[in-house]
């Protein structure tokens, strides 16, 4: 994660790259890792609040926000015994530490299985990077985003600014901060979509997947499209249950804890 990051925490508050930072399905616990042997290879950690990697044999089980600590421990979990697959229930995170993740899967040629949801970075770097990827009954991947969203420069310059607003700084001072903090947002957002476009031409996928149903057909929101459709943007061998495009959207909404719309390409 880039050094600015640190000083300001600005992506954890835009929805548009972090659906949530905690999953309704995970434990909570803000007291740091927690590590069980369960027999090797066998493994259970305790990340931070919401945050699981649990170690099955030759699967790994990621619950919650993709975070630094969390990224280590999965890391940490897969050493020793080759790992074929990942199972992933996150909501997603920032978008530099996505990538970090899913580089990870794609190096490894790891199967990805979603039991619940993989969204924002999740979608879009974890899921996307898998060699076989597997959509559970009643699970959904789900898009509304990336580094190269329209307004994003101005959503992060505005964040920024009532953050710097709160401090109740003299105007001299509330000037310098904002300077500061735009010569920041664009370094990072520069280096993020550089990274970006580096992952997906890697990873053979066409980035606007991420933000088609924002930016054409006008989701305010989280949005998912069919196998077939997936296809269409390079993302291949996913499997998914024949009703995965027919799921009722309350059911889905309350079973993922945010409203999710299927988009239909023309």
């Amino acid at each position: 994660m880039y050094a600015m990051n640190k000083t300001y925490g600005f992506m954890l508050l835009l929805p548009i790259l972090v659906a949530c930072a905690t999953n309704a399905n995970s434990p909570e616990n803000g007291d740091g890792p927690k590590s069980q042997s369960m027999g090797n290879p066998d493994s259970f950690t305790q990340v931070g609040r919401g945050i699981t990697v649990e170690r099955k044999g030759d699967t790994v089980i990621y619950r919650g926000s993709l975070t630094n600590d969390g990224f280590k421990a999965l890391r940490e979990a897969s050493s020793g015994q080759p790992v074929t697959a990942l199972l992933i229930d996150s909501a997603g995170g920032e978008i530099v530490v996505g990538m970090d993740f899913g580089a990870w899967v794609f190096e490894r040629e790891l199967d990805v299985v979603v039991d619940r949801a993989c969204l924002s970075s999740c979608a879009n770097y974890v899921f996307t990077a898998a060699r076989n990827k597997v959509i559970q009954p009643g699970a959904v991947v789900a898009w509304h985003g990336s580094a190269k969203q329209p307004g994003l420069l101005e959503q992060l310059h505005k964040v920024m600014e009532d953050n710097i607003d709160d401090k109740g700084l003299s105007r001299r001072k509330k000037s310098r901060e904002i300077s500061r903090a735009r010569r920041a947002n664009i370094k990072y957002l520069t280096a993020a979509i550089q990274k970006q476009n580096t992952f997906f031409y890697r990873v053979g996928v066409d980035e606007y997947i991420t933000r088609i149903g924002n930016d054409k057909y006008g989701v305010r929101g989280f949005f998912y499209l069919s196998v077939e459709d997936m296809a269409t943007f390079g993302i291949d061998n996913v499997s998914a249950p024949d009703s995965y495009t027919n799921m009722e959207s309350r059911a889905l909404a309350r079973r993922v804890g945010f409203p999710v719309t299927l988009v239909r390409l023309d």
